[in-house]
């Protein structure tokens, strides 16, 4: 009887090792590095160690829950991260500008002049994206009055066609609603023209500003020297 309860003894010693010993081993620890992202390892890194962190057993369970996991502190801004350009829509940091405004100002200063050598060219390459728009223009009023004569025509006879007592076919009311959805669009098409010259003539209007200023300077600048 003592032989078999000593044996009984020993044999739950021998398993609360191993379960103790297989506890052990399915331990994982949770934590998060400087940059915030979090690791699940069997071992914390030496720098860690007295940092927060969760213990967790092989299924996932927090078995320590005198330990908790917490993020770093932000930190804060550099100088030259509050010289940083807004982040895009990927949420990556844009690439910081190559030139100061006043270095890129000077770069299109020079640009202007070397592009330009009177008024007189200046004002040519302007009438020439106007000409180009103006053809533009023209073409599609020619297109957009061609579809309005058969607009009109197909109203007409979907008219005259009612007044008979007679139904007007669907594939003839699909045909007026898409003729009169491409004259909306043809004339949102000629407004947007419209805007485009407007454009032009106001950036070759600034173009031909700056160009007088700084002829102007460039000028002083010589007769002083």
């Amino acid at each position: 009887m003592e032989l078999m309860t000593k044996t009984r003894l020993i044999s739950l010693l021998i398993t609360g090792v191993l379960v103790a010993g297989t506890a052990n081993a399915a331990k994982v620890y949770r934590w998060v590095d400087e940059n915030g992202e979090v690791h699940y390892s069997e071992s914390l890194p030496p720098d860690f160690k007295e940092e927060g962190h969760d213990v967790l057993n092989s299924s996932g369970i927090i078995v320590n829950k005198n330990l908790s996991l917490k993020p770093p502190p932000p930190k804060e801004p550099t100088k030259e991260d509050r010289k940083e350009l807004p982040r895009d829509a990927s949420g990556l940091p844009r690439p910081k500008a190559l030139y100061s405004e006043v270095e890129m100002q000077r770069r299109m200063d020079n640009f202007l002049m070397l592009r330009y050598e009177s008024e007189q060219e200046i004002t040519d390459a302007m009438n020439v994206e106007i000409k180009q728009l103006e053809y533009d223009r023209r073409l599609l009023r020619t297109t957009r009055e061609s579809m309005l004569d058969t607009y009109r025509g197909e109203i007409k006879q979907a008219a005259n066609r009612q007044r008979a007592g007679l139904e007007v076919p669907q594939k003839k009311s699909k045909e007026i609603t898409q003729l009169r959805s491409k004259l909306a669009e043809s004339e949102v098409s000629l407004n947007l023209l419209e805007k485009r010259e407007l454009a032009i003539r106001a950036e070759f209007d600034k173009q031909l500003e700056r160009y007088r200023y700084l002829e102007k300077e460039w000028s002083e600048e010589s007769s002083d020297s």
